[in-house]
């Protein structure tokens, strides 16, 4: 018998086409011998399943079911592929907790520590992993930048604190600008982190758990052609925006240290799922960036690459997703 699949997309945040690119990838690629899949659509409180004609069936939210015409329709895992809220903060994987509906990817508290950058990049400095100097601000307060270019130098990355997108992200080279730029990126989020630009080589490496081994896959080199000089929202997703080069021209040491602890924060932040994890070499010295509990799924989206670099299949990459899940069930 097939496991029925709902593939859950859209979510409330600037990247809501980006998942349903990622969802109809997955749609059409996931392993159909084993899994029946059904697009669900989240945007607010409209829940819906589309059909391949177009048709719109609402979901129960009491139990997360839907009628077709007189077939009720239950699922036996939710594939989440929403970038941003309410998909990659934790606030749906409490919602599939409390029906005991399984789900991909990390759970609640890992994936609402996660979304939160200054929280994530407090636990990481703890276990002694080198993050960039940053400044949090939270709205409502007073904001002086005086008080942050003595903290951290210019120049600055300012970013929404808590975000699954690049959107409100600005690269800022003068300290006249800075006010400006974390205004506009309090339009974005409630708080905003103000982070001291390194230059190096920037790197990103996926990890996934299968059969309750933790896998990181090769190291990508991410060169941004993009006028912010870092991978922004416009470097991810503008055809030739961006250089993503697997395996990335590094040496194997530092390849190997990459992914090394990559899988140790996978582990200590209690991941599951697809993550990925983005660093910066700066001064020979590998920082911690950030990282992304549910990363793209389109063909050309980086984790999908990597792990055709390793041999592994974006259908085979979501079986695995899959079976990790449907194993603790």
């Amino acid at each position: 018998m097939k496991k029925k699949i709902a593939i859950v997309a859209g979510g409330d945040s600037g990247e809501y086409t980006v998942s349903i690119k990622s969802a109809s990838v997955i749609l059409r690629t996931i392993d159909k011998n084993k899994y029946e899949p059904f697009l669900i659509t989240i945007k607010g409180s409209n829940w819906n399943y589309t059909d391949k004609s177009g048709n719109l069936f609402p979901v129960d939210k009491n139990d997360f079911t839907i009628n077709i015409g007189n077939k009720k329709v239950s699922f036996d895992c939710a594939f989440i592929t929403i970038h941003g809220t309410p998909g990659e903060d934790g606030k749906l994987q409490g919602y599939f907790d409390l029906i005991n509906m399984p789900y991909t990817g990390s759970g609640l508290l890992p994936s609402a520590l996660t979304f939160n950058k200054y929280f994530t990049n407090q636990l990481v400095k703890h276990w002694g992993v080198a993050v960039a100097p940053n400044y949090r601000l939270i709205k409502g307060e007073k904001i002086n930048t005086e008080d942050i270019i003595k903290k951290v130098n210019m120049p600055v990355f300012v970013k929404p604190n808590k975000g699954g997108s690049s959107l409100g992200t600005f690269f800022v080279k003068s300290h006249n600008d800075l006010l400006e730029k974390i205004k506009v990126a309090f339009e974005h989020d409630d708080e905003v982190l103000v982070e001291e630009y390194l230059p190096g080589t920037e790197l990103t490496c996926g990890a996934i758990k299968h059969k309750g081994k933790i896998i990181a896959f090769p190291v990508t080199e991410i060169i941004s052609k993009t006028a912010s000089k870092f991978f922004d929202f416009e470097a991810k997703y503008t055809k030739g925006a961006a250089d993503e080069i697997t395996p990335a021209r590094i040496p194997e040491n530092l390849s190997e240290k990459v992914k090394n602890l990559s899988k140790t924060l996978y582990e200590k932040l209690e991941l599951n799922g697809i993550a990925r994890f983005d660093y910066i070499f700066s001064n020979n010295v590998l920082y911690f960036l950030e990282l992304n509990t549910i990363p793209g799924m389109t063909e050309e989206s980086i984790v999908p690459q990597q792990a055709n670099a390793d041999g592994v299949s974006i259908t085979e990459l979501f079986s695995m997703a899959l079976e990790e899940t449907l194993s603790k069930t």
